[in-house]
């Protein structure tokens, strides 16, 4: 189900607990009062008939009372007879005053009825009800008891009055038309459905457009999200709404652009791998060749002794060849899988080192090394920087013409020079010599003077079996691997390399070692 459905059918359920429950309890208080109401009309009916009927009995005990003054027989055989005389004498008026009464007092739709002893002696109801005896329990005089009943489709209200006459209950009993609270409350019901109804379906549509207006930036999410699950990663979310909606598309458009830089590098790396593989493919075939090619020669021709000499040299430099290309790929890989150990170490010591490798292939070339070292303590890995260093020089040896010199210095720099730090671009800003050291950097060197480099040669110097002179690198033993382990090596020690050349001007190779 839709979310703009599930927003609409739980407002209406909602809406319709509501407003069923405020319903309720209103017609369910406007019933009440009005049977109240109806209540307190019947008890005033049934006080008037009381009243009345109570009334013409007394006129009769008044009577009689008189009549029995005048008589001359005052005995207590003859009080006792009047007695009796009284009470058959009531319960044979009381008709004629229910009569009386009932012409008198009596209101349209109530009716009354007269209980004498516990005997029915009079009722103006045609029906003739059957009363309930809940009506005559624990009555006493001065209070009532009452009963709501249903008959032939109309509600009526009993209520019951006592009195005491010569020590006989005398039972007054109101019969009053109660219907128009009922009716009342049926037309109350029907009309609260109706509102309900026409509300529910009011509300209905202005929820479903309501509900479909938020929705509608969840729909182009959904689409958009769609969209890039095909394929599309440049896609995006156009959602402006401040609210959670509106963030979370932002939040969406994020992740889309991490998604799509993510499959960018994956995507170059593949290409990168595919290009490793095809270069290191043609690197191993070149060798390979030579060596089968002068192998071949040897074992199926007899050469002259300095034929031989020159196919065994080539096969051996090829093969040494190969064998630094193994190593320095051994090395690539391990250094990308695992992180390195640091030491403190002296530049001094550590160039120095460099330069006593790197001196005999120099003078084999007729090449000088001129040095200007400036000696501080740094915490890098020794043998992985010398490495990276040798790398380095060997690259300026191989660019360098005979009787050409090569120039190592190291130095400290400012951060604003070498850009390394983030935070603080400006010396002057240092708060404390703490902070000054931060604001540092080591920088070392390596300048030739030799045949140089375009300025994209320089920007792909660190790829993998790149050469920028391919035959003057395998001329002096190069496989294009040397650059990449530098990268990588410099990388572990969050140092920066960058690269200044021109064709026929020589190039500087310059390392910032963070301080």
């Amino acid at each position: 189900m839709k979310f703009r459905y599930k927003v609409l059918f739980t407002n209406l359920i909602l809406l319709s607990l509501g407003l069923g429950l405020v319903g309720y309890l209103m017609i369910h208080k406007n019933f009440e009062l009005a049977k109240q109401t109806q209540l307190k009309n019947a008890i005033v009916q049934n006080n008037l008939v009381q009243s009345s009927v109570e009334y013409e009995l007394l006129q009769l005990l008044n009577s009689v009372s008189d009549n029995s003054e005048t008589s001359n027989n005052n005995t207590d055989n003859n009080n006792a007879e009047k007695s009796s005389i009284s009470a058959s004498s009531i319960a044979a008026q009381l008709p004629q005053i229910g009569s009386r009464v009932s012409s008198s007092v009596r209101s349209r739709d109530s009716f009354f009825y007269i209980y004498f002893d516990g005997e029915k002696v009079y009722t103006d109801d045609k029906s003739d009800a059957r009363i309930s005896d809940t009506l005559f329990k624990n009555l006493t005089t001065g209070n009532k008891n009452y009963v709501i009943k249903e008959e032939s489709q109309k509600h009526y209200i009993y209520v019951t009055s006592q009195s005491v006459i010569d020590e006989k209950n005398l039972w007054i009993v109101s019969k009053c038309d109660a219907s128009e609270a009922y009716t009342l409350l049926d037309e109350q019901i029907n009309y609260f459905r109706l509102i309900i109804i026409v509300i529910l379906i009011a509300e209905s549509a202005a929820m479903y457009f309501i509900s479909r207006y938020m929705t509608k930036p969840l729909e182009k999410l959904n689409h958009v999200s769609e969209e890039i699950a095909q394929g599309d990663y440049a896609t995006r979310v156009n959602v402006k709404s401040h609210d959670e909606i509106g963030l979370l598309a932002q939040k969406f458009n994020i992740m889309a652009q991490a998604v799509s830089d993510h499959v960018d590098e994956l995507n170059d790396m593949v290409h990168r791998r595919e290009q490793f593989v095809a270069d290191f493919t043609h690197e191993i075939k070149t060798p390979m060749t030579s060596i089968i090619g002068y192998a071949d020669t040897m074992r199926s021709l007899e050469l002259p002794r300095e034929e031989q000499m020159m196919a065994l040299g080539y096969i051996f430099s090829e093969g040494k060849r190969l064998e630094s290309m193994s190593q320095k790929l051994f090395e690539l890989i391990y250094l990308r899988r695992h992180d390195i150990e640091k030491a403190r170490v002296h530049m001094a010591d550590l160039c120095a080192e460099v330069v006593k490798v790197v001196e005999p292939a120099y003078e084999n070339r007729h090449l000088t090394i001129e040095t200007e070292i400036e000696d501080t303590v740094l915490t890098v890995n020794r043998e992985l920087l010398v490495t990276a260093l040798v790398n380095m020089m060997d690259n300026a040896r191989k660019a360098s013409e005979e009787g050409q010199q090569v120039e190592v210095t190291g130095k400290f720099v400012d951060n604003r020079d070498c850009n390394i730090s983030k935070d603080k671009t400006d010396i002057g800003e240092a708060e404390s010599a703490d902070d000054r050291k931060c604001m540092r950097a080591y920088e070392i060197c390596i300048i030739d003077h030799g045949i140089g480099m375009t300025k994209e040669q320089a920007e792909r110097i660190c790829d993998e079996f790149y050469m920028a002179d391919k035959s003057r690198a395998r001329k002096e033993g190069g496989a294009g691997i040397g650059m990449s382990l530098v990268a990588i090596i410099l990388e572990h020690h969050n140092a920066v390399l960058s690269v200044e050349s021109e064709p026929g001007c020589g190039t500087t190779m310059r390392i910032l070692l963070p301080w």
